[in-house]
């Protein structure tokens, strides 16, 4: 394994320079300055040294994907949930997965689904893949590393996730980190294997009227498809079942099955200012930080001074005495009368010892409020500039096809030599878009409550798919598209009280020419009761035409180019918080005319799926959804019962199946052990009531709406329970958790995608760990 020998590399040289940089302490604290000297060694400063205090501290934020707007953020190492975070059903187990970790997955909560990108084929991997405007940028007051590490079953059929990520500021302004991350995970049924590489660069230059946000990310994703199993009774009734198999043992439909993605992208945000100066007070951190600061030179400033005090005396140059005792000034030196210092009104007359002390006392508490104010830039206009690069080859590779598994053949012979039942299908996009957009900021004046910006992007986009010639034989084609948008934004984002965002764009040349979205959100926050009620609505309405590859896309067995309408969406929503009651309600209704999906059928014959189709559908008649979500923590001492209820309704289940019922329910302990380690043990719980579950097409790595009524089922009805303890102790936070805990004592019916049963009962652990240099 190249990637996991590389990471383990990579881990050990941080560790190794953590354990170096640890050793490398000051040679004198604050408290040492005040010691004499008879113990000074100038060839071993160690005996005077002491570890000083570290200052410990970062700041993270994300930022608005088309403007570069500083959004803030909280670390995302917060120890609360994190062995579910480590699952591909997500933290609140609301994802459909075919059954192995890091593989594809689905929401089942349709308004917490992503739109479509312009690339669907690797969609499904939002657990491992991360878009810039979900990247935390940093700014750290000392170097940090976290390293992580997951891990779960043996070296057969377990799963190993290994995170490295580094954090650093070159002075105050510039912030610089990476990211590393490695996760395999074997399976526990035959040929589901997955492995992902990740990599991120990243780095931020916060100046006062030149801002700047980039990162560089590399993304290798492979992962083993099997079809699912051959017939759903080796899990619901093995007792139908002759022989006895163990999960491995299992047939499956596919064998050497790969879709492989590699994708690369760059993100560049930056912004010119024009404004003015203000000053202001300094935050608690800022000021602990230049405490520092001036702690570490004075005790630079001691050790200059011993070490100069080392040095031969007969070098040293004189010291000035002062002027001399017959020292004369050139010239007649001019009488000081009353008179002349009474006319001079550049100077302040003291007459008086209380006079004198009054001004050095005032002159001290100036001073002493000086040194908790800082200088704050307050932009007025900015003129920004966004680079966004986004680089994507896909390949779906198999080398044995079961005969009339696929409905459709377009080739034989493919742009790679791949015959017979060989399968080299390759997609490809390249997507360049530049945004350019002058603001006018809020804020600098009382009067200008709001934030005002005008932008126009430009988009280019070539796909790279197979095409057939005259002969018949494929080869790889291209096709090219250019977009022009404009639009303008709205906003109000400070104060406490108020908040709204308004954005419209339109598309005026290109294949999306007459798109149209408009987004609106709004917040009010108002005291009852001693806290706070938020009550927050947003919307939207889009007029969007379908991505390219929905409406073209050519492969071996599926192949299609259609004409379809432009898709309209419109949604309402509305969100209740009540802090003090730890309440949450949020409310939404949607419709969607012209609403595009992806639709697969086959047929069943004994342990067989033949004529296998899938492709893309139309629904041109309205369909509505409704959505009411309530969030309810409970706290009763140390016991806590965290619970998430879904309630969801579509009007038309063919087009858009949806579970009417998902509940996430956390209860759990809450302890302190020595008043340092922090305790988490309880368990959680995820059900569904019962539905047509989206299928999954292995070709296209897509979930897709089951459309045989002959062969679809129905999923659901069924608890998955997690049991853990979850630990927190200073910079660590670690847990150990068994997944699926109750796997075979409830309905056998554990898939969360058709024929891909979830894995058993299976014990996780993981670590992370941060480091302060």
């Amino acid at each position: 394994m190249p990637y996991r020998q590389l990471f383990a590399v990579i881990i050990t040289c941080l560790l190794c320079a953590h354990a170096v940089k640890a050793q490398d302490f000051d040679p004198l604290s604050s408290n040492d300055s005040r010691q004499d000297n008879r113990n000074f060694n100038p060839h071993n400063n160690d005996t005077t040294k002491q570890k000083k205090e570290i200052p410990k501290g970062i700041h993270v934020w994300t930022v608005d994907r088309r403007f570069g707007d500083i959004i803030p953020a909280e670390v995302d190492t917060m120890p609360h949930l994190y062995p579910q975070s480590t699952l591909g059903t997500g933290r609140y187990g609301e994802y459909n997965t075919t059954g192995n970790n890091y593989t594809s997955r689905l929401n089942r909560i349709f308004l917490n689904r992503r739109p479509t990108s312009q690339f669907f084929l690797s969609d499904g991997y939002d657990q491992v893949l991360r878009q810039p405007d979900e990247w935390h940028f940093t700014n750290t007051f000392s170097p940090i590393t976290n390293l992580g590490y997951d891990n779960c079953g043996d070296k057969t059929n377990g799963e190993d996730h290994l995170d490295a990520r580094f954090a650093v500021n070159a002075g105050k302004r510039i912030g610089l980190g990476f990211d590393i991350d490695y996760l395999y995970a074997r399976g526990y049924f035959q040929n589901q294997s997955t492995s992902h590489f990740n990599g991120t660069i990243y780095g931020s230059y916060l100046g006062d009227q030149y801002q700047l946000h980039a990162l560089f990310s590399t993304h290798h994703q492979k992962v083993t498809e099997n079809g699912g199993i051959t017939e759903d009774n080796y899990i619901t009734h093995p007792e139908h079942i002759q022989e006895t198999f163990s999960d491995n043992e299992i047939p499956v439909i596919l064998a050497s099955n790969w879709n492989r993605n590699n994708s690369q992208r760059i993100f560049l945000s930056h912004r010119y200012a024009l404004g003015f100066y203000r000053k202001v007070p300094m935050t608690e951190e800022e000021i602990k930080a230049r405490q520092f600061a001036e702690a570490a030179q004075k005790d630079k400033e001691i050790r200059q001074k011993r070490n100069s005090s080392q040095e031969d005396e007969e070098v040293k140059a004189p010291t000035p005495m002062g002027r001399p005792d017959n020292a004369k000034i050139a010239g007649a030196e001019p009488k000081q009368t009353a008179d002349s210092l009474a006319a001079d009104t550049t100077r302040i007359r003291i007459t008086s010892k209380a006079q004198s002390d009054s001004l050095m006392a005032q002159q001290a508490a100036k001073d002493s409020l000086d040194a908790l104010m800082k200088s704050e830039f307050v932009p007025v206009t900015s003129f920004i500039h966004t680079l966004d690069i986004e680089n994507h080859d896909h390949i779906y590779q198999a080398y044995r096809t079961p005969t009339d598994y696929y409905a459709d053949t377009y080739y034989n012979a493919g742009p790679h030599g791949y015959t017979g039942d060989s399968i080299y299908d390759q997609t490809k996009l390249l997507d360049i878009k530049n945004t350019a957009a002058i603001a006018l900021l809020e804020g600098f004046n009382k009067y200008v409550p709001m934030g005002l910006k005008v932008f126009a992007t430009h988009e280019l986009r070539r796909f790279q798919m197979p095409a057939i010639d005259g002969e018949g034989t494929a080869y790889l084609g291209k096709w090219n598209e250019h977009n022009v948008s404009i639009g303008g934004q709205l906003v109000r984002s400070q104060g406490k009280t108020l908040h709204y965002n308004a954005t419209l764009e339109t598309w005026l040349v290109g294949e999306d020419a007459g798109q149209l979205k408009l987004d609106a959100s709004t917040d009010l926050n108002f005291k009852l009761l001693g806290d706070t009620i938020t009550l927050a609505a947003r919307g939207y309405f889009y007029r969007l035409n379908p991505t390219f590859l929905q409406r073209n896309y050519h492969s071996k067995h599926m192949w299609w180019d259609l004409s379809l309408n432009k898709e309209t969406r419109t949604r309402i929503e509305g969100t209740f918080s009540y802090r003090k009651t730890n309440t949450s309600l949020r409310v939404a209704i949607e419709e969607i005319q012209n609403f595009t999906y992806l639709g697969m059928s086959y047929t069943t014959n004994g342990e067989k799926r033949q004529q296998m189709t899938a492709g893309i559908r139309q629904y041109g008649s309205n369909l509505n959804i409704l959505t009411a979500q309530l969030d309810q923590k409970l706290k009763l001492g140390p016991l806590h019962w965290d619970n998430r209820l879904t309630y969801q309704s579509s009007s038309n289940k063919d087009v858009l199946p949806l579970p009417t019922l998902n509940v996430f329910s956390n209860l759990y302990l809450e302890f302190m052990i020595a008043r340092v380690l922090r305790v988490e043990l309880g368990g959680s719980a995820t059900y569904f009531t019962k539905y047509y579950a989206p299928d999954f097409c292995p070709m296209l790595n897509q979930f897709a709406v089951q459309q045989n009524e002959d062969s679809r089922i129905e999923l659901g009805n069924f608890p998955i329970i997690d049991v853990y303890a979850n630990l927190h102790l200073k910079h660590a936070r670690f847990f150990i958790m068994m997944a699926n805990a109750t796997g075979t004592s409830f309905n056998r019916m554990s898939f969360l995608a058709p024929h891909y049963p979830i894995n058993r009962s299976t014990l996780h652990i993981g670590i992370s760990w941060n480091f302060f240099n």
